[in-house]
């Protein structure tokens, strides 16, 4: 993947295991932590700000792939523990320790690939060159999935068409969970109003991948219009139940809760 016309790579390292990630950008970095003591009154000192340690931020966008799409939702399982991410920014190969996952984004439209995004942080985290013994961690290309905006199951009935979904995560003292679904309001395709008891998220039909969503309940109400066109809404649910993320094919039966 080339990044600002130089080839990068991006590569997480779990118990002992190279994940190499597709990616379109990232924005990880090593900042600082501490506080700032006030100048005296009537003088000239500068303010002097306290180091007490450092700290993970930033960001990481991949595509959902073949190879690293059950890799990418175990470290949401294990959301608590930390993982090292390896950067290869070409002028620099920076790794960086006890990463923490605080929050994501799944993001699906119409048509195009799946897009995962990883909100990083870790406190008492620090940075790393690469050792000499550390070979080059290149991704090598996979099938992708793509979004399929007529494969969304609504309480067993298949919704007409949802053109885009954000599935979004926050990782706290305690998990939260919200979907937006975007779809076209019409007589054919209007969602219902109450608590939708599971949502399913076709993720690649050839390898049964696929992600349920437990209890989701609306956030406001929909507002009926009389209108003969189609006009284009959107609707956010908060989780309340499990996510589960499911394998199912002849070489493997695979679940992940969240």
């Amino acid at each position: 993947m080339k990044i600002q016309g130089r080839k990068c790579t991006l590569t997480v390292l779990k118990d002992n295991e190279f994940i190499p990630l597709p990616y379109s950008e990232e924005t990880v970095r090593l900042t600082s932590k501490g506080y700032t003591l006030p100048s005296c009154i009537g003088r000239r000192n500068r303010l002097k700000r306290i180091e007490t340690g450092k700290l993970i931020q930033g960001c990481f966008v991949t595509r959902l792939e073949y190879l690293c799409t059950k890799a990418l939702f175990l470290l949401l399982f294990y959301n608590e523990s930390s993982f090292d991410l390896y950067a290869d920014r070409v002028f620099e190969k920076i790794i960086y320790k006890q990463v923490l996952i605080k929050g994501f984004e799944l993001r699906g439209d119409n048509g195009e690939a799946f897009k995962l995004r990883f909100d990083l942080g870790g406190d008492d985290a620090w940075t790393e060159s690469w050792p000499v013994v550390t070979p080059s961690l290149l991704w090598e290309r996979k099938q992708t999935y793509f979004y399929d905006g007529h494969a969304v199951t609504a309480d067993l009935k298949v919704l007409p068409l949802v053109y885009r979904f954000e599935l979004t995560g926050e990782y706290a003292e305690t998990s939260s969970y919200k979907i937006k679904l975007y779809f076209p309001l019409s007589d054919e395709h209007y969602p219902a109003k109450s608590k939708i008891e599971k949502l399913t998220l076709l993720l690649d039909q050839r390898d049964g991948v696929s992600l349920d969503l437990y209890d989701l309940e609306p956030e406001g109400e929909m507002v009926d219009i009389n209108c003969a066109d189609t006009v284009l809404c959107n609707q956010s649910f908060r989780i309340t139940g499990p996510l589960v993320f499911n394998v199912r094919n002849e070489k493997e039966m695979l679940q992940i809760v969240l």
